[in-house]
């Protein structure tokens, strides 16, 4: 039987999962991690940490979202000191978000392709809820940004996650030549998307 633990210690418990989550998927990736090897390195027993998570899938899941929510406020903290985000602007704040990621532990799950399978092993409303935080966080973003007359934000959300996703194929796009090529993208949808004032130009 599972320990009662306080309120205080329910949160402690969490922050601890949440960093274990992120160590054990940056070392084994999604398949590979056991609950195990989680309780071990949290310190808890395995009956408590189903008192938290039906599944490892559901922990790794919130840790996943939770790093997608504190990168998202960080990009819109530095949109909020920026006035008239320009081409070049975008392109670097995008580029320097992504590389952010690149240098993260979700690194390990799209090199390995792991996405899919975790997906796969979620419930469909936890991923609708996903997709419903994707859809305000990306409008919250666009807030502080003025784009071009009849701009899709729905077709730029799914740009941005196609050009994140090709970070997947860095081997066969070419390692040397990966941060221009990613830059280049960026810039190319910036183009597209973004209106300039006239001292921008």
């Amino acid at each position: 039987m599972a320990t009662a633990f306080s309120d205080r210690e329910k949160e402690l418990i969490r922050k601890k999962l949440n960093k274990v989550a992120q160590e054990c998927l940056c070392k084994y990736g999604v398949r590979k991690t056991t609950i195990d090897q989680i309780v071990q390195r949290a310190g808890i027993s395995k009956g408590s940490f189903y008192s938290f998570y039906p599944a490892k899938e559901i922990l790794f899941f919130e840790v996943l979202e939770e790093y997608q929510k504190s990168i998202m406020n960080e990009l819109s903290n530095k949109l909020m000191q920026e006035n008239n985000i320009g081409i070049d602007q975008f392109t670097e704040l995008i580029y320097g978000l992504y590389q952010k990621v690149r240098k993260s532990f979700i690194m390990n799950i799209i090199q390995n392709q792991e996405f899919e399978f975790l997906m796969r092993k979620l419930p469909k409303e936890l991923i609708m809820h996903h997709h419903s935080l994707d859809d305000i966080l990306t409008k919250k973003i666009f807030s502080y940004i003025k784009l071009k007359d009849n701009i899709n934000i729905d077709v730029v959300t799914a740009s941005l996650r196609a050009i994140f996703m090709s970070m997947i194929y860095i081997e066969e796009i070419g390692e040397e030549d990966f941060d221009e090529v990613l830059k280049l993208l960026i810039k190319g949808l910036a183009q597209q998307i973004v209106e300039e004032d006239d001292h921008h130009e």
